[in-house]
């Protein structure tokens, strides 16, 4: 149980969420919310709802209080949010992956949701098309080989330090890398 003078730091309260204690896990998800939003926010133009991206960070926030471990030396909040934004990259990932379109392009059974007289919009269906080939012409368009290499890489959930040593090239070459396509993907999509 939480006790009320006094200021709990992160890492405290993780471990009293991890043991149980309601109250610590309550305040940790008001803290933790706000980030979930935000990084959920940057996958706007993504075929998940905005709703849907906020619920898988928050599942990633939930695998950082299980996994969290003090004695690593990083704070719980950037644990927490790079296990949201990995979770959160993945469920996008998972969305635009073949193998799961039949699901990405699914119609809710909800009976109020569903207009059974026509069906499926046949301009949506074209467009959702032509949204995922223009998103791919993006990502491979004016990048190098190494950008090409390096945004894969990040796609398939590897950290900085496992793509540097994938490619043989150090770390601070892989963020000036990714900072490259940011910055292309910006000015490609402000066109």
């Amino acid at each position: 149980m939480l006790n009320k003078q006094k200021n709990f730091s992160d890492e405290e309260l993780v471990a009293l969420a991890a043991n149980g204690d309601d109250e610590a896990m309550a305040h940790l998800i008001s803290a933790v919310t706000p980030i979930a939003k935000a990084k959920a926010s940057g996958f706007a133009n993504a075929r998940i709802s905005n709703e849907d991206l906020v619920q898988e960070g928050m599942l990633g926030f939930l695998d950082a209080v299980k996994k969290f471990d003090p004695s690593k030396g990083a704070p719980f909040r950037a644990f927490a949010e790079t296990c949201i934004n990995n979770r959160i990259i993945s469920a996008v990932r998972m969305n635009f992956n073949s193998k799961n379109a039949a699901l990405s392009n699914a119609v809710s059974i909800e009976a109020d949701s569903v207009d059974f007289a026509t069906g499926s919009d046949p301009a949506d269906i074209i467009s959702d098309k032509f949204e995922t080939e223009y998103l791919a012409e993006l990502l491979s368009s004016g990048l190098s080989d190494f950008e090409r290499q390096v945004i894969d890489l990040r796609l398939k959930n590897k950290s900085y330090s496992q793509i540097a040593e994938e490619l043989c090239r150090s770390e601070k070459a892989v963020d000036n890398a990714l900072q490259r396509i940011k910055s292309k993907m910006r000015r490609k999509l402000n066109k």
